[in-house]
């Protein structure tokens, strides 16, 4: 007869206790791993906490993509060097188009009174885009390398 060595500390023997451990070890560290996520890293989309009142801001983002936003700064770029000389008029509008989308629009409204002091500059825009054509307002800033940027953007009234 095969005699099975035991350890033992005081009373106890290990023997004993490895199946105990081979349970209960996947189960304690499983309760060490809980995440809750609280916001998201996604810039693109911002995080609508709740869904019973859309605001304008919503639909604004939802409707024209980042890479209509693009579009938009691209084309203020093409006018940059007019908003800082202040040479352009409050009449100027200028067509945007993103191939990829197919959206479209028109700029309208351009005011750089306050490009010098904050570098940004607000504007309207139509888009013509899946969900229709519609109004919104918005700014676009310079970033690091002086390239608008559009910060905010929301539909507005007409």
């Amino acid at each position: 007869m095969r005699r099975i060595r035991s350890y033992t500390a005081g009373d106890i023997k290990f023997q004993h206790l490895v199946p105990l451990l081979l349970v209960f070890a996947p189960l304690v560290s499983g309760c060490s791993q809980i995440e809750v996520p609280v916001g998201s890293n996604n810039v693109d989309t911002p995080t609508i906490l709740t869904g019973s009142i859309q605001s304008s801001t919503d639909i604004a983002y939802s409707d024209i993509s980042a890479e209509d936003r693009s579009a938009i700064s691209r084309n203020l770029d093409v006018i940059a060097p007019n908003l800082d000389n202040g040479t352009v008029t409050a009449t100027l509008t200028l067509p945007w188009l993103n191939p990829l989308s197919g959206n479209s629009g028109t700029l309208s409204d351009i005011d750089g009174t306050s490009l010098s002091e904050t570098g940004c500059v607000s504007f309207r825009t139509t888009a013509n885009t899946i969900a229709g054509i519609k109004l919104y307002s918005g700014t676009a800033c310079r970033d690091v390398t002086q390239k608008f940027a559009v910060t905010g953007l929301a539909v507005a009234d007409a």
